[in-house]
């Protein structure tokens, strides 16, 4: 197989680790980390990348290893080529290997600052401070319509998340083998004792990016596949994102 892949450059040593590996031809475009600070700017850009590629022909298929990402995902089409995005918020997830595993870590902070090797390596910031994709684009964002939407006790949890939480006490690092011999894990925990902030580690999963890369992709509750002239928009549940 034949594929692009659009990526942001925090996985850059990852990916450039499962490119070498696979027997797919994968060519990758890299995205600047920062885009991310702006979910509209990066939504255009990917849009952009998604129909020069789809328009150029050449590839069986475009991939893309983002997340929901800050909805910045939200309402991309797919042209003349399938489109797959891996069912996860963020990049947090993606390192982790699943939403489900995003949300045991992170769900009592879904905006808890975290870094890896990618952020530390990339851009002015040495972490990311995190943006719920909880946002629900489209909602009037009050406690009254996600009753409604989800009932009550889902709209407690929605609201908690959407709470910005100003005194975070830790900073989390997601290690993984391909990096650890870097030791960015260190440069963080002195990181953390300058700042007083509590240190926490924990173990990447690289399993959803791998089989991103290799084609992988049969597995519907790990990775979404956008048919031709479909969209991506937010489900607003475990699975993250859905096709329309």
């Amino acid at each position: 197989m034949k594929l692009k892949l659009l990526a942001c450059e925090v996985f850059y040593r990852e990916i450039a680790h499962f490119t070498s590996c696979t027997k797919n031809i994968v060519d990758v475009e890299f995205l600047e980390k920062g885009l991310h600070d702006k979910s509209d700017i990066l939504r255009a850009k990917l849009q952009e990348r998604i129909d020069a590629v789809s328009a150029a022909g050449g590839y069986e298929a475009i991939a893309l290893a983002y997340g929901l990402c800050g909805n910045s995902a939200a309402g991309l089409a797919a042209g003349k080529l399938p489109l797959i995005i891996p069912k996860v918020h963020d990049c947090a997830g993606f390192l982790l290997g699943s939403n489900k595993r995003y949300m045991e870590y992170f769900k009592d902070n879904l905006s808890q600052p975290f870094t890896s090797t990618g952020y530390m390596e990339r851009g002015d910031s040495m972490y990311r401070e995190g943006e719920s994709d909880m946002k629900l684009s489209g909602t009037k964002g009050n406690y009254e319509e996600f009753v409604k939407m989800y009932g009550e006790e889902n709209a407690k949890f929605i609201m908690d998340s959407l709470a910005p939480k100003k005194h975070n006490d830790r900073i989390v690092y997601i290690e993984t083998d391909i990096t650890k011999h870097l030791n960015y894990s260190e440069k963080t925990k002195e990181y953390a004792k300058k700042e007083n902030l509590k240190y926490v580690e924990y173990q990447a999963d690289l399993k959803l990016l791998e089989d991103l890369i290799a084609g992988n992709w049969s597995d519907n509750e790990r990775f979404l596949v956008v048919a031709p002239g479909k969209s991506i928009k937010p489900s607003y549940d475990e699975l993250v994102i859905k096709s329309s």
